[in-house]
Order: C-alpha cells, then structure tokens, then sequence
C-alpha cells in the first residue's frame, strides 16, 4: 500500500462524501491527476482549489505538490502491480498445464461419453459462470448438459431423475459443505447408477471419497483498492476455464484417435 492509501485509509471517518468523491477520483485516474495543476483539475472536478487544497492538509500533506508527488507513486506501484499480475496468470496457466499432464483421463473420457445427460450443480455466482462456460464447451462435443440452480434440492431432484451412465458434476469454491456432502452420500445410496464428479480449489478429503473422480482449480489473487475503502483480494478464477479448454480438446482428441482405431479393427474384420 502506498503512503497516500494509507494516509486516506487512516483519515477514512473524518472525510466527507465530497471529498471520498475526490479521492476516488484520484485513485483512478492518477496517471493524469499527477500531470495537471491544482486549477486544471478543480475544474476538472467541479470544486474550488481551496476544497482540493484542504483535503490535502486532511489527509496529512503539505499541500498539493505532495499530492501530485504521492500521484506519481500510486501509478508507478499500479504498473508494478500489472507487471506482478502478468507473472501470476503465466504462472497459473503453467500450473495448470503441469497438473492435466498428471492426469489419467482414460476412464472419465468413457464415462462422458456413455452419459445420456450431464448435470452442473455450482455453489456460487462464479462457480455458476464457470458451469455455464463447461456446459457450452460439452454442447460442442455433443453432450446434453443441464445446469442446476444453486439449491441443494436440486441435487436431491437429481438423485430422482438421473438414470443409468448420467453424470453429476459439483463446481465448488473449496467443495468443504456438509449439505453437498450429505447429498452426495445419499445420492450414492439412492441411486448408484450416477457418475459424480467435484472440481474445487481445494483438496476437502470427505467429498473426494464420497465422488468418482476429483478435479482441482486455483485463483488468482487481485488487490482492488476503491479510494478511501478497505483494500479486499478479489479471486480469478481464470485458471478453471483453463482447465476446462484442456479437458475438452483432450476429450476430442481421444474420441477422434478411438474413432480411428473402431475403423481399423473393422477393417481388419
């Protein structure tokens, strides 16, 4: 955090909403306010000098010159903070890459295949958005998908409806909730016929043993600061979608090279 964020961090009770409006202002647009002149940017702003002026002396500045100056840094860390996040997504993707190499997809790829249908249960607005981006990609490769609204009826409606070969794939954050996993289990026991799937960012030992196959995921950590409020660590979750391109291609490609080796053995016949 640069000397500004914390100076208006720690002055944040005593600033009016004009002058929040003010900070924002110069939180995001830095880059310019760090170049123009204490007159160019009142109007800029629609408020005299002496408002910007005085906001300066609030947050513990000499004067405006150590605010253009304080300007100059939080740009300077804003590129380093894009150089940083470039770094993480090319690491991510890496990590990625590494972990699909790890996997044997044999018995999961026949799985989809054989299914009649596959249901998303997602835990969250993200997970959601993840589930609608893998069903589209199964659509592509001629899988019915059904995306489950976000209540845990749902997976007892699935237990019901699902027939034999169907899969049931549970897109979670951390996938560690008691009401999945006491589903889950029940799901086992109603209807053993479905094939369960989890793809969490963690590692939660009581949903691996209860599903057939397990999935992991990371995010990617931002800092988001929104002038004169608490910094907060927004989650990417980027390296998902990731997965998912190298899952399906994978799945293409394999369904191809079996094509090809039905043919041969019928040739051969």
């Amino acid at each position: 955090m640069t000397d500004l964020k914390r100076r208006v961090w720690e002055k944040n009770g005593e600033l009016s909403e004009s002058e929040k409006e003010i900070v924002r202002f110069l939180f995001s647009n830095s880059t310019l306010c760090s170049h123009l002149s204490l007159a160019k940017l009142a109007k800029k702003l629609y408020v005299s000098e002496s408002s910007i002026f005085r906001l300066c002396k609030k947050i513990g500045l000499s004067g405006y010159s150590e605010l253009r100056f304080e300007l100059s840094d939080l740009t300077h860390e804003k590129k380093m903070n894009t150089i940083d996040i470039a770094t993480e997504v090319e690491n991510a993707s890496q990590e990625v890459l590494n972990y699909y190499n790890t996997l044997d997809l044999e018995k999961v790829f026949s799985d989809i295949e054989r299914a009649n249908t596959i249901y998303l249960y997602s835990t969250g607005w993200s997970q959601e958005l993840i589930a609608k981006y893998l069903a589209h990609e199964l659509f592509i490769i001629g899988k019915r998908a059904v995306i489950l609204p976000s209540a845990i009826e749902e997976l007892r409606i699935v237990s019901r409806r699902a027939v034999e070969e169907d899969m049931l794939f549970i897109i979670s954050y951390s996938g560690d909730n008691i009401q999945i996993r006491d589903e889950i289990s029940k799901i086992k026991l109603l209807n053993n016929k479905i094939t369960t799937v989890s793809f969490t960012t963690l590692r939660p030992a009581e949903l691996i043993s209860l599903v057939d196959y397990s999935f992991f995921f990371r995010t990617l950590k931002f800092e988001k600061f929104s002038g004169g409020e608490e910094e907060a660590t927004n989650d990417a979750f980027s390296p998902a979608y990731t997965f998912i391109d190298l899952l399906i291609a994978k799945y293409y490609q394999w369904e191809e090279q079996k094509g090809e080796l039905d043919n041969v053995d019928y040739d051969e016949e």
